[in-house]
């Protein structure tokens, strides 16, 4: 029943043409020696040219052994057999299971390069899948989470399968033990203290019991999830591209406009589809992270504004833009540090930004922006500080506007807005190099001299 079952799935699914070299994850456990014997049955029409992958963690006394009953299987089978030692002063004091992981797919995917094979096969079998989507939705429920495990998936050059994700643990074992295959048992994973062993031993029989078809449902809620949400996310990148504007090294920055077009629950979607491909390196953001970011760039009441995103990240919205970016703001410098202006010098400012006010036979050839400004000689030394946006700027002989207004009107963000130099002559403000002069300053008079106020 098993050996027919597994050939006509092969036969189905055509995993990998015949001879075709495929990696197999073996761990000597009854699904990989399962895997390893169904493999070997198959008709030549559809057998693969089979590459054995072992990975010794050295966590038990029975990992030598295992590993020697399995070099004697592969020279029985005439397999080719690859080996590597996870030694035990390379083990970490915690997170053990995960780095273990990482070490066995790492070595997995050199075999493939260094074999040439594009296929990887793993004996994850339906009870895993069951114990994986009870597991999710204990731990979070997170939508995205719930796909469980897939028949394949990309995987370093290739892919990995699972060809046995549609067979019951139970019937593996009876056809094991039918067929006298010898395998080792990990007494590890009877130990009840691991959330998977208490869901496998505790959880899994109750909900087979409750229905002998649950491995099956569990599959089929997998698949029918999978799908949905890759058109979900096909949606959402589509206006994820849309959305974002411009990214840099550090820097994210989008279109708010676009997003507020769609529901809260679209938003969401969004949100998280921009969040997994941009910073796919990063947990998710939580339920309420996402609802707190939805409120918070749809609040027309507050055009500028930042939230915290976790993992020193921010949000910056600024009117209909939005910048991702790590950690905060660029704190003010205060008004506390000044410095006076040499003609025909560059100043340093401590954004690292340059400030200058040059004749014409000294001007720079490339500068950021430049104003045209008429000085007097009694009008010198000139300083340069950081405005705060309580000081108002001439606009005519009889007009001022604060600066604060001036920002707004201009919708300058925040980070702008602290990193505003003005120019001073005395208690005149002259103007801000890259925005606008006083019009005390900006027309020629009888004894002025024309200078350019430059910032770069």
């Amino acid at each position: 029943m098993v050996t027919q079952a597994f050939q006509n799935l092969i036969k189905e699914q055509q995993f990998w043409q015949p001879a075709e070299k495929v990696v197999v994850a073996t761990s000597t456990g009854v699904d990989s020696m399962v895997l390893l014997q169904l493999l070997t049955q198959l008709p030549m029409g559809l057998k693969p040219t089979i590459i054995v992958a072992h990975v010794n963690h050295e966590l038990r006394a029975e990992s030598t052994t295992e590993e020697t009953y399995l070099r004697q299987y592969c020279e029985q089978q005439q397999l080719t057999l690859k080996v590597a030692h996870w030694p035990a002063n390379a083990h970490p004091t915690t997170g053990i299971e995960a780095a273990a992981r990482q070490f066995r797919y790492q070595f997995f995917e050199s075999v493939m390069e260094s074999t040439g094979a594009k296929v990887l096969l793993t004996a994850h079998h339906g009870d895993d899948q069951l114990e994986t989507l009870v597991m999710k939705l204990i731990r979070s429920g997170e939508l995205h989470e719930m796909r469980g495990i897939q028949v394949s998936r990309p995987f370093g050059t290739g892919q990995l399968i699972r060809p046995l994700l549609t067979f019951d643990k139970a019937i593996l074992r009876q056809f094991a033990n039918q067929q006298g295959i010898q395998y080792f048992e990990d007494g590890t994973n009877q130990n009840l203290d691991v959330l998977r062993n208490r869901v496998r031993h505790q959880i899994v029989p109750q909900l087979k019991q409750e229905n002998p078809q649950v491995i099956q449902n569990a599959n089929r809620f997998s698949t029918s999830l999978s799908a949905l949400l890759t058109s979900q996310n096909d949606w959402a990148m589509t206006v994820v591209k849309l959305m974002v504007r411009h990214k840099a090294q550090t820097e994210l920055v989008g279109n708010l406009t676009i997003i507020q077009q769609f529901t809260p629950v679209q938003q969401r979607l969004i949100w998280q589809q921009l969040w997994r491909t941009e910073y796919p390196g990063l947990p998710a953001l939580k339920n309420n992270q996402l609802t707190e970011l939805i409120q918070f760039t749809n609040q027309q009441a507050k055009p500028q504004g930042q939230i915290d995103l976790g993992h020193d990240y921010v949000l910056m919205k600024v009117y209909n833009q939005f910048i991702i970016r790590p950690g905060q703001p660029q704190e003010s410098v205060g008004t506390t540090w000044s410095a006076k202006l040499t003609v025909n010098q560059w100043c340093l400012l401590p954004n690292a930004e340059r400030i200058g006010v040059f004749d014409l036979e000294h001007l720079p050839q490339k500068v950021t922006s430049q104003q045209v400004i008429w000085l007097t000689s009694t009008d010198w030394p000139l300083t340069v500080q950081q405005l705060t946006g309580s000081e108002r700027l001439a606009i005519g002989h009889e007009h001022t506007k604060s600066i604060k207004r001036l920002f707004i009107d201009l919708k300058w963000s925040q980070r702008q807005r602290q990193n505003s130099w003005g120019v001073w002559s005395h208690d005149q403000l002259i103007g801000l190099p890259q925005l606008r002069v006083s019009a005390l300053f900006n027309q020629p008079q009888t004894g002025k001299i024309r200078y350019v106020l430059c910032c770069d």
